[in-house]
């Protein structure tokens, strides 16, 4: 850790501007603020979390909780103002935040926008019969709490999901666990009390048991996965190594791991398949035309010509990927920010004091999606999860979120002391700082940190479903 050289007490100092507040976005803050550095913190939501919030599935609860806490630690200090329900590029231009005199300026504001799915014009039925991940798992996450005034959804029986990564499995989890809740109301009565927690983790077949009826008894057809390539080629499991033996070996573990979710949850699965056109009747699609592959030894894909074929469904899923959400006078290249010199710092092309740290640099998604798509799984977790253990796959996320904790603390460090090889902003410039992100504190009511978090967690669903059942013993 670099050595202090500026005292908290001191007024003049570096001020530091951070865009995102989660995981990469508060690490930097802390950091920053533990050498004396003062940081103004903007985040989008009226929540810090980012996707540990809207986008880690509800039934991770226990990890989602301690990284939030640990969110809050690093953020509730008296060098980091933080600016809740402020996005830069719809709020604020990014060059008037640029010229306001920062320092330096931290994007670690994520990867937020869904890659689109590549059919053309079938953006056309988004949010009617096509539904993108961030939006579903936004829903999911939310959607049981009283004043939720978000988008909703209802899952179709029969629907399609097209990805292939942990994450389109836990969408597969979602849509199976839907449609087995809504079937049981059907069947037993609106009144019954059915908790998702207790059926993921226990699978649809135990869960039902308890109430003496069998998966066929629902009378469902399943949803269905498709991914482009072989099952053992999904990213579910990443090699230990270059060998081929290693490459094997992780090709194993996918194959088991993808036929435990469709023993435990009931879905199909298609391989070797992608959605090349849509099918429409009276203006709503109606199914996907799929183009046939065949996956070489090496993983290249190869299309099967003149082979594809329809498959109908009330509602499609796209659950490929995430990307940084694009923020208008930040140069891009393709989907990702535009970086140059060193890799660590992630020093934003044409600007001298503007850098990406997280996912907002990588171009893929939060903790959770990076992690569902298949890097630094090991093999001994992957091994109990498929064991039923559930605490696995939290262990899982949180041994790799320790590991972007510390890359993140190692860019922000080289970040920090080239910062502080820049002139210090005078008075004039720190005051007026100041000013303006006091201001956006007022204009949404925020007074401190802790009082404004109380004020918007929101109402946890185990909590509904623990009341509901206590209820019911009662």
């Amino acid at each position: 850790m670099w050595k202090k050289n500026l005292n908290h007490s001191q007024k003049k100092s570096h001020y530091v501007a951070i865009i995102g507040g989660s995981v990469s976005g508060s690490e930097a803050a802390a950091m920053l603020a533990n050498q004396g550095v003062r940081a103004v913190v903007i985040d989008q939501n009226a929540l810090p979390y980012g996707k540990l919030e809207d986008g880690l599935p509800k039934w991770h609860h226990n990890l989602r909780d301690k990284q939030e806490a640990e969110i809050d630690k690093k953020l509730d200090q008296a060098l980091i103002r933080f600016i809740p329900n402020l996005k830069i590029g719809r709020d604020f231009a990014f060059k008037d935040l640029a010229d306001l005199g920062f320092t330096a300026v931290i994007l670690a504001n994520g990867a937020w926008k869904d890659r689109p799915l590549p059919v053309p014009g079938i953006d056309q039925f988004k949010d009617k019969q096509l539904i993108y991940q961030n939006d579903l798992l936004k829903w999911y996450n939310h959607y049981h709490e009283p004043d939720y005034k978000g988008k909703r959804y209802d899952i179709k029986d029969g629907a399609v999901v097209i990805g292939g990564g942990l994450a389109s499995l836990d969408v597969m989890k979602i849509v199976m666990m839907e449609l087995v809740e809504k079937a049981l109301k059907e069947k037993l009565g609106k009144d019954i009390v059915v908790d998702q927690f207790a059926m993921e983790k226990k699978g649809i077949d135990k869960y039902l048991e308890q109430f003496g009826l069998k998966y066929e008894d629902l009378g469902l057809k399943g949803a269905t996965l498709i991914y482009r390539r072989q099952a053992k080629h999904m990213p579910l499991k990443q090699p230990q190594g270059g060998t081929q033996e290693a490459r094997e070996k992780a090709q194993i573990v996918s194959q088991r791991i993808l036929d435990n979710y469709k023993k435990k949850f009931h879905f199909h699965f298609i391989p070797e398949a992608t959605p090349v056109g849509y099918i429409e009747k009276d203006g709503k699609l109606e199914g996907l035309i799929l183009q046939k592959f065949r996956t070489l030894e090496d993983g290249k894909l190869v299309p099967i010509e003149r082979e594809t074929f329809p498959i109908y469904t009330e509602q499609v899923i796209s659950s490929i990927g995430s990307i940084p959400e694009k923020i208008e006078g930040i140069p891009y290249d393709g989907d990702r920010i535009k970086t140059e010199g060193q890799d660590d710092i992630s020093r934003i092309s044409g600007f001298n004091n503007v850098f990406a740290i997280g996912n907002a640099v990588t171009g893929k998604g939060n903790i959770k999606t990076a992690k569902e798509h298949g890097s630094m799984v090991t093999q001994k977790l992957l091994d109990e999860y498929l064991k039923k253990d559930t605490q696995a796959f939290d262990l899982e996320l949180e041994a790799y979120n320790e590991e972007v904790r510390k890359k993140t603390d190692n860019r922000v460090a080289k970040i920090f002391k080239e910062l502080f090889n820049k002139e210090l902003p005078d008075d004039g410039i720190v005051d007026h700082i100041w000013e303006v992100s006091k201001d956006y504190q007022d204009r949404v009511g925020f007074k401190d940190y802790k009082s404004w978090i109380a004020d918007h967690k929101p109402v946890r669903y185990e909590k509904i479903i623990a009341d509901k059942l206590k209820e019911v013993k009662s």
